[in-house]
């Protein structure tokens, strides 16, 4: 078993998620080895719902993802899935996907919005991020509760997320079992019902 890695925060800031019907912002990390050998990536924070993987992601396994890409070559958020261990949230690959976009390294795809294109120069930037001093840093290691807040101007309190309800188990009633649903009644509709 391998020495834990020792992380060094060079910075954090924000980012605007990527998803197409997303809304929030994702506080993150950029983070080098104590060794300033390797740069890594980790989501920090959530404003708004979807659950995140508090790991490190190292540069190389995110290079490593999209190392088959042709020049130009548009992706989906779900090539960056691999850089993360097995097991970990679904919204990670589009998370990172977001602050890969907040870091100059991917923009949007002229495809279209859920695509993303490599941009930047990844090398530059990785050179730059190994130079910097940097604080030590620890990954959080538990999730803390995200409060969704009602929108400016709402007189609403705050609200605090509550946990998904769990799926009903038996069979699912049929829409034609039972008596008709609930709806107004038109005249053609009379014409049309059928007669007993």
């Amino acid at each position: 078993m391998s020495d834990p890695i020792t992380y060094l925060c060079i910075r954090t800031s924000t980012a605007r998620k990527a998803g197409l019907h997303s809304t929030g912002t994702l506080d993150y990390a950029i983070l080098k080895d104590a060794e300033s050998v390797e740069v890594f990536l980790a989501v920090t924070g959530n404003s708004s719902s979807g659950y995140y993987s508090r790991v490190a992601v190292p540069l190389t396994a995110i290079e490593s993802c999209l190392s088959y890409l042709q020049e130009g070559g548009a992706i989906p958020a779900k090539t960056l899935k691999p850089a993360f261990p097995r097991g970990k949230s679904v919204n990670d690959a589009g998370f990172l996907l977001a602050v890969l976009r907040a870091e100059g390294l991917l923009s949007p795809a002229p495809e279209g919005a859920h695509l993303s294109i490599r941009s930047g120069d990844w090398s530059a930037w990785r050179n730059a991020v190994l130079a910097e001093t940097g604080e030590p840093f620890e990954l959080p290691t538990k999730q803390a509760k995200t409060a969704m807040t009602a929108p400016e101007g709402n007189p609403a309190a705050s609200i605090t997320a509550s946990p998904p309800s769990p799926p009903r188990k038996g069979k699912k009633a049929r829409k034609d079992s039972g008596e008709r649903q609930a709806h107004p009644t038109t005249e053609e509709d009379e014409n049309h019902a059928p007669r007993d």
